[in-house]
């Protein structure tokens, strides 16, 4: 009995995951994996990266406050657009009183352990529905996770239509 082997290349939305996993990975140094059945990449949440995850509104005034301190950083939204999740250096613990404080504006720190979708690669934003706010950049490095926290709980002290 022959066993017919017939080579066929990967399809193309494959080929732009792995490459874009591979962009990730070499220029940024984070642990990116590839969701074949779901055809997302995601980024594991812990020792590398920490995610904030908010509304989209509320997200682009924490973006503009980190702009003016010189913290900017990586911003993805969801692909409604309804969610920003901004990609920030890990943190160490995050007290309870203050994850208390995020749920009532609808802000999620990702747990360790957990992953956030992005989109197919650093200079990309489309493919699946993921898109950059503010692109990542080789050499920069991510801004503090308690940095977009406490501007998140600032802009809600100030303006309490926000935990509305």
């Amino acid at each position: 009995m022959t066993i017919s082997i017939t080579n066929r290349p990967a399809p193309v939305w494959l080929r732009e995951l792995a490459h874009g996993r591979a962009e990730y990975e070499e220029l940024l140094g984070w642990p990116v994996a590839v969701q074949v059945g779901n055809r997302l990449l995601i980024v594991a949440i812990g020792a590398t990266v920490e995610a904030v995850t908010m509304p989209a509104g509320l997200g682009a005034r924490v973006r503009a406050e980190m702009g003016i301190a010189m913290l900017s950083g990586p911003v993805v939204a969801d692909p409604a657009g309804v969610r920003w999740t901004f990609i920030t250096k890990p943190l160490d613990h995050l007290r309870p009183n203050i994850a208390a404080d995020l749920s009532h504006l609808r802000v999620v720190v990702a747990p360790h352990g957990s992953h956030v979708t992005i989109p197919t690669g650093p200079e990309v934003s489309t493919g699946n529905g993921w898109r950059w706010i503010e692109r990542p950049a080789p050499g920069r490095s991510l801004p503090p996770a308690y940095a977009v926290i406490a501007v998140t709980r600032r802009l809600a002290a100030l303006d309490h239509s926000l935990a509305a």
